[in-house]
């Protein structure tokens, strides 16, 4: 087996053990619905460097596989256990998991 192999193995067990769901929605703004795996961190704090104890902001994430959301644009939605998300900045990518900031989407 290869490297590349083992790291696949890897991330299947992350999202295998740590996703909220196996089965959420996303809804690119053209193209129909995927079902995706995904992971939700809500109140992730974001602190200014330098300054440990100053929280700036709370933030919900939305990670998931970089191949599901690698084409996603922001104000696109995810929709996980009936909560609707929307895109809204992309924060990371590390080749394999990428990211995003996300807002509460209104009910329709």
């Amino acid at each position: 087996m290869s490297f590349s192999d083992y790291a696949d193995r890897l991330d299947e067990a992350v999202m295998a053990h740590l996703a909220d769901t196996q089965s959420a929605t996303y809804t690119p703004a053209s193209g129909d619905p995927v079902t995706i795996p995904v992971m939700v961190d809500r109140d992730v704090e974001r602190t200014q460097p330098g300054q440990q104890s100053t929280t700036v902001e709370r933030r919900t994430e939305l990670t998931a596989y970089l191949d599901d959301l690698k084409d996603a644009r922001r104000s696109e939605t995810v929709t996980v256990a009936g909560e609707t998300w929307r895109l809204d900045k992309k924060d990371r990518d590390d080749g394999s998991f990428v990211t995003w900031f996300v807002t509460k989407a209104p009910p329709a």
